[in-house]
């Protein structure tokens, strides 16, 4: 099973450090993050290589963190590709709660990662479609 790490914290300097450090000392790589801030707070997203590790060694610390399940998408870094993917979910009527994505290979491969309202359903969907869905080790492997 694949997860990300939410993190809730205040929006102030040192925040994030404290998390990227927590990380780096466990030999954590990070493969995506994303920040969304809200005022004085904010979440931030990690996708890591070790997320099981990362997640304890992150609650040892005292940090506010969960983990949500998702699917790793491959598809082609070309126009179109994205909605392509989103019309399969759009057709099985599975909603999206978080997504976001980065380029593996330029102009050849790219990664969308979302989390989904049905996630059996969407995993299905995708399948059923042809796409390549990455798991833990293949993650790490990138």
């Amino acid at each position: 099973m694949t997860y990300h790490l939410s993190i809730f914290m205040e929006n102030r300097p040192g925040k994030l450090e404290r998390i990227t450090k927590i990380l780096a000392e466990h030999a954590i790589n990070i493969r995506a993050v994303s920040l969304a801030s809200a005022g004085e707070f904010g979440v931030a997203k990690f996708l890591v290589d070790k997320g099981e590790t990362a997640y304890k060694a992150l609650q040892e610390q005292n940090i506010t963190v969960s983990k949500r399940r998702i699917l790793i998408i491959l598809l082609p870094d070309k126009p179109g590709a994205m909605h392509e993917l989103l019309k399969v979910l759009a057709e099985n009527e599975i909603n999206l709660e978080d997504c976001y994505g980065f380029v593996i290979d330029r102009g050849k491969q790219a990664a969308l990662v979302i989390e989904a309202e049905k996630y059996p359903q969407a995993e299905g969907a995708l399948r059923e479609k042809g796409y390549k869905l990455l798991s833990d080790e293949e993650l790490s492997n990138l």
